[in-house]
């Protein structure tokens, strides 16, 4: 092998590795706004509709949005809703989910519409609430701490269907919500989402 053609190759090796460091030297110089920007696709910045599946996540608590990132990326959840989540974060580091996680904790929350304002639906839910001891995780006027999740003014249709998720076993990654929830009827449910989603 002459040494012209040895020095084609590593003068091309050379060029595809600098290339590629270019590569990671750009994805590195991503801002945590440009990382989050694919978020508000389907976590809207603006109000929040009672009707959403979607959960808010601006503003929530750091800790817990991050396990649950890491949770979707490890396969914890695995309930098929989730599939276009463990999707997204199929390809972001560990890094990039605690980036992500503060910056979404420090935004601001956004108004919610209540879905509710019966005063007897409101108060079975207060009452099935406290019976359920969810103030226990979810404390601070329902805005909970750290890994504990914000629930209050979320959106109601969010509750009721994680609630349902806990009860039926179809969300496996917080096995004592699934305990607490399993005394929980259909009606229970929508009084417990009702009374959160209100105002406050």
């Amino acid at each position: 092998m002459s040494q012209k053609f040895m020095s084609k190759i590593v003068a091309g090796g050379a060029l595809f590795l600098l290339t590629g460091l270019a590569g990671v030297s750009a994805a590195q110089a991503q801002t945590v706004e440009q990382k989050a920007a694919v978020c508000q696709a389907c976590h809207v910045t603006g109000t929040l509709q009672s009707s959403s599946v979607i959960p808010n996540i601006w503003g929530q608590n750091e800790g817990y949005t991050y396990i649950q990132l890491r949770d979707f990326k490890s396969g914890a959840r695995n309930a098929p809703e989730d599939a276009a989540m463990r999707g997204l974060v199929a390809a972001m580091s560990d890094a990039d989910m605690l980036e992500i996680a503060k910056f979404a904790s420090t935004q601001p929350w956004p108004k919610g519409v209540p879905v509710s304002t019966d005063a007897a639906l409101l108060k079975k839910g207060a009452y099935a609430a406290a019976l359920g001891g969810c103030v226990g995780c979810h404390f601070n006027d329902w805005k909970g701490f750290s890994a504990n999740p914000r629930i209050g003014n979320q959106s109601t249709a969010y509750l009721a269907a994680t609630i349902r998720q806990f009860r039926s076993g179809s969300r496996t990654n917080s096995p004592g919500m699934s305990d607490l929830v399993r005394s929980f009827d259909e009606g229970d449910i929508d009084a417990v989402a009702a009374y959160l989603n209100a105002p406050r």
